[in-house]
């Protein structure tokens, strides 16, 4: 499997390189392939039709074909919440793995969830993905960009948590009971660990799940 090549998508070049550099830890060999260069020039690419969603990523993964690659790995929650990558990956004959996944995987675990994402498509997305699985299941989401913005500026993480006053929304999310709390934003890996020690809620990250996904099926 150490010659296996992965394609990382994700929204913009630093999600990408997220990404990519969490599979390089893992030992696979991970390349860059971001749709976007900036968050707002991602969450526009997210507005466009759907149609035209689906051809630019179908050039991109053509793309990623000529550069033999083996899979791709899709480090964006709201990029995948905006296309259907199950028919891309079909229609382009490669294997793609995504948050989604993970989340009708865990759906059945959890019947009210806590979500923060990078915009409101995101939100409504994942829930969708949840809901469809586990039809009991509610989902509690928030949508910010800001707290995007503060990541790709290399904020420090304590700091990014205080400006958004993401303690109050912790607290908000116990005190109407959530089982867990997901970070439907690849980009909160940036500030996961700090948001974990002011809770005792389960912060729920799809990146290890993807991962041995991912594993299950180079290792087909």
């Amino acid at each position: 499997m150490e010659n296996k090549k992965i394609a990382v998508i994700a929204g913009t070049p630093v999600d990408t390189k997220m990404g990519a550099d969490f599979l390089n830890s893992k030992g696979l060999n991970a390349f860059s392939y971001p749709v976007s260069q900036d968050p707002r020039e991602q969450l526009l690419f997210q507005t466009l039709p759907v149609e035209q969603r689906k051809e630019e990523l179908l050039k991109l993964i053509s793309k990623i074909k000529d550069d033999k690659m083996d899979a791709i790995f899709v480090y964006c929650n709201s990029l995948s919440a905006s296309i259907d990558f199950h028919e891309l990956s079909n229609l382009s004959k490669i294997y793609i793995v995504t948050p989604l996944d993970v989340y009708e995987f865990l759906a059945n675990k959890y019947n009210h969830l806590g979500l923060i994402c990078a915009n409101n498509q995101a939100t409504g997305g994942i829930e969708k993905s949840i809901v469809n699985t586990n039809p009991k299941c509610t989902v509690v989401g928030l949508g910010s960009m800001t707290l995007v913005d503060n990541v790709e500026a290399e904020i420090p993480p304590m700091e990014i948590i205080k400006n958004n006053h993401l303690k109050d929304i912790i607290k908000f999310y116990e005190g109407i009971n959530v089982e867990a709390l997901i970070l439907g934003c690849t980009h909160f890996s940036y500030f996961e660990d700090e948001l974990k020690s002011l809770t005792k809620l389960d912060i729920i990250n799809p990146a290890e799940k993807m991962y041995e996904f991912l594993c299950d099926n180079l290792n087909k």
